[in-house]
């Protein structure tokens, strides 16, 4: 029966089929039943949908913004990296990043990082001897994001090129590809392994290693900073002038002292860590291994040695009759 001609609201829309008209009921129930089918389409659809990928920072991206960091936080982060495989000439990293920021203020516009003539001049005066176009190669090659720039930690892996690949290939318990004989004179497309290397952290490097070197980073770039304000108010001259240049002196004249202080302090720390350095942990292993099968051995040797005595005096089965 229509709803028109009983006078009341259908709850179904059945009038609507039979008479080709909708009441307002039945629109309104329709209305909301698809409102409710669109929902849950809707709602199935956002659950069906795939999470978007977050984007994995790469080594690439890694090393570029590392670079872009003070160089003495660079300083500490490759010798978190490497402390262990430097051994006693890990104290000439830290010298090297000063003169590094020294030599590119002093012969360039800035003291964090170096145009590629001026890292090619500043290699060569640190013994690694090279001809003029190997340095011009092997300095393209570090320089990662291929900005004419090179930055402290781009120095480091070509000026410690060899030993870093040395490592590398250490860990993958491979025989090197390169000839590191010659301190890696002339290798170049090797960057990958480079970074590679630099950010994978060596076992056994403990968090009061870490912590000190941490705080000799904090400290040189304190000293760092308290140099810099004062070499740039002896500039400017007048009395305040002659008066930083005096505070400068006595700051420079302590510097040595307060480094080997802390160096001393690090040195402590290292040869602490180096107890359980990755190094130590492999012997370890290695013996434990050893200390093992030896025991497995002797177990089954003396098995063998009861078994033996049981038969000896008993001895024999005795064949039947």
């Amino acid at each position: 029966i229509c709803c028109g001609a009983t006078g009341r609201h259908s709850a179904s829309t059945r009038c609507a089929w039979t008479h080709g008209h909708r009441c307002k009921a039945a629109r309104r129930i329709t209305g909301n039943s698809a409102g409710r089918r669109a929902t849950h389409l809707t709602t199935m659809a956002q659950l069906l949908e795939k999470p978007k990928p977050q984007r994995r920072q790469s080594t690439q991206d890694r090393f570029t913004e590392l670079g872009q960091k003070d160089p003495v936080d660079q300083c500490e982060f490759f010798l978190k990296s490497f402390i262990f495989a430097l051994g006693d000439q890990w104290q000439d990293v830290p010298r090297l990043c000063t003169e590094f920021q020294k030599h590119a203020k002093n012969t360039g516009d800035s003291s964090q990082n170096m145009n590629h003539i001026q890292a090619a001049d500043f290699l060569q005066k640190h013994g690694k001897t090279r001809t003029g176009i190997q340095r011009k190669h092997e300095v393209e090659d570090v320089d990662i994001n291929s900005d004419g720039r090179i930055s402290f930690i781009e120095y480091l892996i070509l000026h410690y090129k060899a030993m870093i690949l040395g490592e590398y290939y250490k860990r993958h318990e491979k025989e090197p590809l390169e000839d590191l004989s010659l301190d890696g004179v002339g290798i170049t497309e090797v960057g990958a392994k480079l970074l590679e290397e630099l950010f994978s952290m060596p076992a056994g490097l403990s968090p009061q290693l870490e912590e000190a070197l941490e705080t000799f980073a904090a400290e040189k770039k304190a000293r760092q900073k308290k140099v810099d304000e004062l070499t740039a108010k002896a500039e400017a001259g007048g009395v305040k002038g002659m008066a930083a240049r005096q505070e400068l002196r006595i700051l420079e004249s302590g510097d040595e002292t307060e480094t080997n202080k802390l160096e001393l302090t690090l040195a402590a720390a290292k040869r602490k860590a180096q107890k359980t350095s990755g190094a130590e942990a492999v012997k370890n292993l290695k013996e434990e291994k050893e200390k093992a099968a030896k025991a497995d051995a002797d177990a089954r040797r003396a098995k063998m040695k009861a078994r033996a005595a049981m038969f000896d005096k008993g001895g024999a089965v005795a064949p039947k009759a």
